[in-house]
């Protein structure tokens, strides 16, 4: 679930577009089996990892934005397996 509010929006919406935000944002959350209510075990689970800012070339990401939208999550699993493998950890020390 992700929550906002009215002032966190671009500006650029349509009077229309801002006003059906404001009606979704009255509206109740509704869990179900697809988005069920977190519990505390759940939100510290989502939370298992820290955000690091890391130099990575201009090129890397192009290379990685060509494989996948996601490419942070991409770049992530790459350095998830290359942390994991111990030879390629000793040629990149």
């Amino acid at each position: 679930m992700v929550r906002m509010k009215i002032s966190d929006i671009d500006y650029s919406l349509t009077d229309e577009e801002k006003a059906e935000l404001e009606a979704a944002e009255s509206k109740p959350i509704v869990y179900d089996a697809d988005s069920p209510k977190m519990t505390g075990k759940m939100l510290k689970q989502s939370h298992a990892f820290d955000a690091v800012p890391i130099r990575v070339l201009r090129e890397t990401i192009k290379k990685a934005k060509s494989y996948d939208k996601d490419y942070i999550g991409l770049l992530s699993r790459l350095i998830e397996l290359a942390v994991s493998d111990k030879d390629l950890l000793k040629k990149c020390l």
